[in-house]
């Protein structure tokens, strides 16, 4: 009985008599056994047969890792659990070299639902089905060890059933369960698991801590769920999420989570289904719409508030938070209609001077003026235009934005449209105190049409000389001029006329006035209205020639070419300006080919320039020149998104500059200067240079850059910065 798994069971037995006046017989046999037969009259219909208890187990079999609740040895996917499995013969003694076979139930999830996807290794045996059978022996003490594991298990009970090879008959059972750390140990989860329930990160100093999602069985008043392996996770909109929580985290907090948990070792497990987007309590630029974080990427992204997100709580805020907000370069900011200003806003907190990400900020535009500091309604339609990634314009004088990850924004200023004005600009960022931090600039975007002198209405770049073989001075402007008999207006600005040679001369000096032949080839250089569209020059009225006689005097159109006489009728001027004009040659390491440099950090770097006379070539000694440096910028051409300890500072002669800085030289009695330049903690940026003379009439500056390239970034246009790294190393 008990090699047939009998023992200590109660049988009943039972015959159909057919001849009652014969008592009716049992005859037992067993396989196995001595004595393995018997008779036993049967007196009564159904006779009770109780059969003797074995002195112990034949088969038993045990895990480490028990966990009484669950009724099986529980550990992590990964891990591995130990079974002993013991043989015993009837009377209770060992029972060795007894040959053992384990296989497996269907596996179920914590719901009781099957799921035998990976499942459970026994030993070297995968137990791919239910009949998959790992064969053992026991040692001669009857003892067997055997190692389970489900390496990829995805959080399921499995019973496993140890049985006799001799005697099938006689089997154990146990259970194993491998949990997964992407379910939580809930009984509202579908699988088992060990999802960790809260995760921690430092910001600033401070450690906060936040709670994992909820299960959508496990949440009130979620708006949708979505599954992320074979759990099913609640959804909020963003006034369920404020709502679900007492403090939401703002984004800046879940960013620095998902850092402090991206490794394997350190990973939450928490679902990351698509792009695994959270929502955060940081506003966004754009009414009805708050800022959410990829929890796969970090980055951080606009998502409309009717959204639905996966949704974790933090135990407490950030400090309240004072900005302080700075622009690079400093001003005056001046470019011309048609060019940009590009300029970067930090903004950190005023008491620890750390950077603030993801603030919402707007920036005004307010109404401009001219040179005179006059306003016109008109100009209201023609604003300085902001571009910026992450800011958007709600009407021409108001946009909105959030700083990027280094409490940064890149601010491209235009105004293409811009007749020569100054406008105020202020950006208003709150507080965390309920009140408004403001910082006021302006930008000035000067037109060709008006000259560069405080005389004039408005703001302007017009050259003071034209070259055309000859040098021409611009038209004076009515304030300007000494010797001028009236004045006209063209192009928002007021010009001298005059009408007479006599008072030409007077003005310009003697031999200065140009004759017709050279206003003639004045235009035949610059024709087709380009004295206008090119330098500015107003052209409704002619040009007084030196040209006079009895008949009148000469005066040629610069518009269209036109030339003829007058008597006593207003002109523009123009005066000869042959006198000595300084232009700059500018090239690298002595090689005037070269007009841009490349080095890598620390190496150097040597500017050469000459001046020279523009219109005969002479070299010009002693000449004053001024270098300016603009932003460093990334391969991109983006002067943000890049961490600069040193701000892109320069060494010009081992003396550092920063952007908006000027470097102030002068070149040698041959007309020649050399500056050596490093850059000994760039961090792999491309720095745009302006050389200009100082006191030349031609002040165009010579645009060059330098690049200094880092060897932590390739040299591929896939890279972020400047590099030099090696494709290979040989070692």
């Amino acid at each position: 009985f008990c090699a047939q798994n009998l023992a200590g069971r109660q049988l009943v037995a039972w015959a159909q008599v057919e001849d009652e006046t014969n008592v009716p017989a049992l005859w037992l046999f067993t396989r196995t056994g001595v004595p393995n037969y018997a008779t036993i009259p049967l007196l009564s219909p159904k006779v009770a047969l109780n059969i003797k208890p074995a002195t112990d187990t034949p088969v038993t079999v045990s895990g480490d890792h028990v966990d009484s609740a669950f009724e099986a040895s529980k550990v992590k996917v990964g891990e591995s659990i130990t079974l002993t499995i013991s043989t015993k013969a009837c009377d209770g003694t060992p029972e060795g070299n007894a040959p053992f076979v384990i296989r497996r139930k269907d596996a179920e999830n914590r719901q009781g639902v099957v799921n035998n996807a990976n499942p459970v290794r026994v030993g070297d045996t995968e137990l791919t089905t239910t009949q998959t059978e790992y064969r053992g022996v026991t040692d001669a003490n009857g003892n067997a060890t055997v190692v389970v594991t489900q390496k990829e298990g995805p959080g399921v009970k499995t019973p496993l059933v140890v049985s006799s090879v001799n005697f099938p008959a006689l089997t154990a059972e146990t259970a194993v369960i491998f949990t997964t750390i992407t379910s939580p140990d809930s009984d509202k989860a579908s699988m088992y698991g060990h999802m960790i329930e809260s995760a921690t990160a430092t910001l600033n100093g401070i450690t906060y801590t936040f709670t994992r999602p909820k299960l959508a069985a496990e949440a009130s008043g979620a708006d949708k769920s979505v599954v992320d392996t074979n759990e099913t996770w609640a959804l909020f909109t963003w006034s369920g999420a404020d709502n679900h929580c007492d403090i939401l985290p703002d984004a800046e907090q879940l960013v620095q989570m998902r850092h402090e948990h991206s490794t394997l070792e350190t990973w939450t497990g928490w679902p990351v289904a698509g792009d695994a987007e959270y929502w955060s309590s940081t506003k966004n630029q754009l009414s009805g719409y708050h800022a959410a974080v990829h929890m796969n990427s970090a980055s951080v992204v606009r998502a409309a508030d009717s959204d639905t997100l996966l949704v974790s709580c933090v135990d407490k805020a950030q400090p309240a938070a004072h900005p302080q907000i700075t622009l690079s370069p400093q001003g005056p900011y001046k470019a011309q209609v048609g060019e940009s200003i590009d300029l970067t806003m930090t903004v950190v907190d005023r008491d620890t001077q750390k950077p603030l990400p993801y603030r919402y900020m707007e920036l005004f535009i307010d109404p401009a003026k001219n040179r005179k500091g006059e306003h016109q309604d008109a100009w209201d339609n023609l604003r300085v235009t902001v571009d910026s990634e992450g800011m958007s314009a709600s009407s021409p004088e108001h946009y909105t934005g959030v700083t990027d990850v280094n409490g940064q924004a890149h601010l491209t200023l235009k105004h293409n449209s811009g007749l020569g004005v100054e406008t105020p600009i202020r950006i208003v960022m709150p507080d965390d105190e309920g009140g408004n931090v403001e910082l006021s600039f302006s930008v000035i975007f000067t037109v060709v049409t008006s000259p560069d002198v405080d005389g004039a209405n408005m703001w302007g770049h017009m050259r003071g000389v034209v070259d055309a073989g000859n040098l021409y001075k611009r038209p004076l402007l009515a304030v300007e001029a000494s010797h001028k008999d009236g004045q006209f207006s063209e192009n928002n600005e007021e010009w001298a006329t005059f009408n007479s040679v006599a008072s030409a001369t007077a003005q310009c000096g003697v031999g200065q006035v140009p004759d017709q032949s050279s206003l003639a080839h004045l235009y035949s250089e610059h024709a087709g209205g380009q004295m206008e569209s090119e330098h500015g020059w107003p052209t409704e009225d002619y040009f007084i020639a030196a040209d006079s006689d009895a008949s009148g005097t000469v005066h040629v159109n610069l518009e269209n070419g036109d030339s003829g006489k007058f008597t006593d009728t207003p002109n523009y001027l123009t005066c000869s300006a042959n006198e000595m004009v300084a232009v700059l040659d500018v090239y690298f390491n002595d090689d005037p080919v070269i007009k841009n440099a490349d080095a890598k950090v620390g190496e150097q770097v040597k500017m050469n320039i000459h001046s020279r006379n523009a219109l005969n070539g002479m070299a010009i000694g002693n000449t004053d020149f001024t270098i300016t440096m603009a932003n460093g910028r990334r391969r991109d051409g983006l002067t943000t998104g890049f961490t600069d300890t040193s701000n892109g500072e320069m060494q010009f002669d081992d003396v550092g500059y920063v952007a908006g800085q000027v470097y102030h030289g002068i070149t040698d009695a041959n007309g020649d200067a050399t500056i050596i330049l490093t850059q000994k903690k760039g961090v792999g940026l491309l720095t745009p240079l302006n050389i200009a003379p100082v006191d030349s009439l031609i002040s165009t500056p010579v645009s060059r850059s330098v690049k200094f390239t880092v060897a932590t970034s390739p040299d591929t246009p896939a890279a972020k910065m400047w590099g030099h790294m090696a494709d290979t190393i040989t070692v």
